[in-house]
């Protein structure tokens, strides 16, 4: 049987539109735009976002954990209609500069 390895790497922009799609799901809404700062955690897959809410002129800090992560990139790869195989082994990965979603098939 053939195996399938996919990396489906996302750029920083990609990557603030996933999350704000995935944080709106859960209630948070802002928009790309007010993300002042944008902290990737390479080591603990983590990402801590200073966001800047205008309608009580106050920025705060949302952060997201792995399982997080990948679920946003997974939804954003759905809403892009990038096909995710659902017997694939997805998990978050990252080389150091960048995040990306690795998907085994086997």
């Amino acid at each position: 049987m053939p195996n399938e390895n996919r990396d489906i790497f996302f750029t920083e922009h990609e990557l603030k539109q996933a999350l704000t799609g995935f944080a709106a799901r859960k209630g948070a809404k802002f928009k790309v735009e007010n993300i002042n700062d944008f902290l990737v955690n390479h080591k603990a897959l983590a990402i801590a976002m200073k966001v800047f809410d205008p309608t009580v002129q106050k920025e705060g800090t949302i952060k997201f954990t792995n399982p997080e992560i990948a679920a946003a990139m997974m939804g954003y790869c759905m809403q892009l209609k990038i096909p995710l195989p659902r017997s694939g082994k997805k998990s978050l990965q990252t080389d150091g500069k960048e995040l990306f979603l690795n998907i085994k098939v086997s």
